[in-house]
Parts: structure tokens; sequence; C-alpha cells
């Protein structure tokens, strides 16, 4: 599967795909089959498998050109490439998806221009955000190609799409991220589906500011390798970078969780990604981080950074900050509970 001269024949790999779980406890978990009798079922089986048969080479296998003669990747080719995969969708589930294409994004949305210009705006403010914290130019590039980010009017439409694209059910989801994979020396691509049915454009833009960290987080410097609290707590924290709004209700969250609970935390610190966060843990996470860029951003970036390059949460907590996660939990505590934390 990770040979070159196979490429053509490779499936997609959906290696991680996490939904927006933790806003207001307004999107239930993603895990297992649907519950919700008013679903619409997923494709019959013997259509996606004709799908399959006569889009695969678009849908499930990156293009034979992603390699330019000197062995870079060819970006631009991978950009036709997801432009295709956006008029097969349109073409097989009956959508009109309009592309828009932005620095780092390609904005596939059915609604009108006002809602389509809006997250063109959200996409590269949070890209601006996410990069002034780690130090990114603008120029620089955390995935190959450009991040799909797909939006539907109707949640039948984007619980078929999950269904065919990413071979996932997501009728129980608010949004959801998903990495394809396609092994060591090849391109990273991303997409991030999330259905409009919420149509409070605050709630929108947190939607998507938290599935578009974890875009952003799981391919910065190297793929993978964020315990999931640290994941969950970023997708949260950079809600608010755009949206200060937002920050207050989060942090009085973090306060009773911390409260009501004093092995929280220390859960928290062990639980694995797949695992479904309640509420209590998504406000502790995020007010983790919150303390931690408080404390510094560039201990923050040294921490992550760490955690990149494969060391323990531990031991690379210990290398940016000077302490462990049981002295973090003390410190955090202390920091919620001080007369003017912030």
């Amino acid at each position: 599967m990770h040979l070159r001269e196979n490429i053509s024949r490779l499936r997609r790999a959906a290696a991680l795909i996490l939904p927006a779980l933790a806003l207001a406890a307004a999107w239930p978990a993603l895990a297992g089959p649907s519950d919700n009798p008013g679903a619409p079922p997923p494709p019959p089986a013997k259509q996606m498998k004709a799908w399959a048969a006569e889009d695969a080479k678009v849908l499930d296998c990156l293009p034979e050109t992603y390699l330019r003669p000197d062995g870079s990747v060819d970006h631009a080719a991978l950009v036709a490439h997801e432009k295709k995969r956006v008029e097969i969708i349109n073409a097989r589930l009956g959508t009109h998806l309009r592309v828009t294409e932005t620095p780092h994004y390609l904005v596939c949305c059915d609604a009108d221009t006002t809602t389509t210009a809006q997250f063109v705006r959200w996409c590269e403010a949070l890209y601006t955000s996410l990069g002034g914290l780690f130090g990114i130019e603008a120029h620089e590039r955390v995935w190959d190609g450009k991040c799909m980010l797909f939006l539907f009017t109707r949640r039948a439409k984007f619980e078929e799409c999950s269904c065919t694209l990413d071979k996932h059910d997501s009728a129980r989801a608010g949004a959801y991220f998903a990495v394809e994979d396609y092994g060591v020396g090849h391109p990273k691509l991303v997409k991030i589906c999330l259905p409009l049915d919420e149509r409070d454009p605050r709630r929108l833009q947190e939607l998507f500011a938290h599935e578009g960290t974890h875009a952003f987080f799981e391919f910065y410097r190297k793929p993978g390798r964020l315990p999931l609290w640290l994941h969950e707590g970023l997708a949260e924290y950079m809600t608010t970078v755009n949206n200060p709004a937002l920050g207050p209700e989060k942090s009085r969250k973090a306060v009773r969780a911390a409260g009501d609970r004093g092995d929280l935390v220390r859960k928290l610190f062990v639980a694995q990604t797949g695992q479904n966060l309640k509420a209590a843990e998504y406000a502790a996470a995020f007010s983790l981080v919150d303390f931690l860029i408080a404390d510094g951003k560039a201990k923050f970036k040294k921490f992550v950074e760490g955690l990149k390059d494969g060391k323990p949460q531990e031991a690379s907590l210990a290398a940016a900050y000077g302490f462990g996660l049981p002295e973090l939990d003390k410190r955090w505590r202390a920091w919620l509970t001080a007369p003017s934390p912030k």
C-alpha cells in the first residue's frame, strides 16, 4: 500500500475522524450505528459499489501526476484532483456544491453567497491565528493540496456524503474532520464536513474553528502524536481566539468541572483517541490549554513540538515547563481559583 508504483490503486485511508462533540453538549457522540430513527439511510450497498467502480480513481486514490519530475509534491495537481471529487459528488448525490478557493482551503458549499463568504473569511482567519501561535508563515503548508471544507444546507446530504466519501455514519455528528494518509512519503490530505442546519452564525463559526483546528494540528510538523485532551483542548481554545465572547462561559464550565471531580484531570490525561469525552472533560481540556498558553506561548510551542517529535507527554511537558502532569493539575486548579487568573 505504501509503494509508489501502486499509488493509483490506493484506497483512501480515513485514518482519523473526529466529530465536533463539545459545543454545549449540542453535538452528541459519533460512535456506532445511528440511533436517530429520522435519519436517512445510507446509499444502498449495490449503488455504493457501482460508484466505487466508476469513480474510485478520483474518490479513493491520488492522481498519478501528484509528483513532479524532481520528486516534490505537485500541489496544483492535488488541488485539481480535489476539485474533480466535488464534480463527482455533485453528479452522484444530486448536490450543487460550488467551489471557492482560498490560499489554504477549497470551500465547497451549496448555500448562498453570503454564507460562503463567511466561511471563506473564517477559514483564513483561523489559519492566520494558528500560524501566529506556532510561528508559521502564511506561505507555509501544513497539509498537502488544500483542506476541503464541505458545507451542506441539507443535513441529509451531509450524512449521505459522509457515508459515500468516508464510509462513515455521521447521523449523530455535528461536524467532523477526516484525514487521508497514504503512507510515509505520500501526500497527506484533509477534509472537514459540516451541515448548515445550525442557523446561528456564531455556532457555525465555533463548529468550523473546532474542526479546523483538529485538521491543522493533525498535520502540524508530523501526523498525529497529540494526546486526546490536548487535541480537543486546542480545538476548543481556538474557537475563542476569533470569537473571544465564547471564552468566559467555557472558563466558568471549567471551574465547575474542576470543583465537581477531583480525579477529572488524571483520567483526562490518559484518555485515548476514539474515546468520547464528557462535557466537563472538554471544559477542563480547554482550560488546561488556556493555562499553558497563558504561562508562555514559547513554552507551549515547545511542548507540542516535543509531542510531535515522539516524546511522552510527561517528558515533553517537563522539558517545556519544568514540571510534570501532576504538578500541571495542581497549578491549573490554583490558576482557576485565583482572584485574577488572566
